[in-house]
C-alpha cells in the first residue's frame, strides 16, 4: 500500500476505469495504461473496451493519472466506475497494538 506523504494522514486510493480506444490504436493504449504506476488491466473485450484499476495515494494522484490516459489520441472515452479510499492511519494503529500484545 502507498503511503501519502505529503499530509498527516495514510491513504490508499484504488479506483476502476473503463477506457474506450480507437480500435486501430488498442496497443497503444494498453501499453499507455501499463506504463502508468499502480495501473493494472484486468480484461479487453472483443469490441476493444479496457477495464483496469489505478493505485494512488491521493485524489490529485489518481487524478493525475487519469488525465493521462484521457488526454491519450487514442482514446475516444474514459468512464470512472469506482473509487475507494481507506485511512491507512487506523490499520497502522491496530497493527502498533498487535505488537505490544
Amino acid at each position: 500500500m502507498t503511503k501519502n506523504t505529503d499530509s498527516t494522514t495514510c491513504e490508499y486510493h484504488v479506483a476502476s476505469f473503463v477506457a474506450y480506444p480507437i480500435l486501430a490504436q488498442l496497443d497503444e493504449v494498453k501499453k499507455a495504461i501499463t506504463n502508468i504506476e499502480g495501473a493494472e488491466i484486468h480484461v479487453t473485450s472483443e469490441e476493444g473496451k479496457i477495464v483496469f484499476t489505478m493505485e494512488g495515494n491521493s485524489y490529485r494522484d489518481i487524478g493525475t493519472k487519469m488525465d493521462i490516459i484521457r488526454v491519450h489520441k487514442g482514446i475516444i472515452n474514459l468512464s470512472p466506475v469506482y473509487h475507494q479510499i481507506l485511512d491507512e492511519t487506523d490499520n497502522e494503529k491496530n497493527e502498533d497494538q498487535y505488537k505490544e500484545l
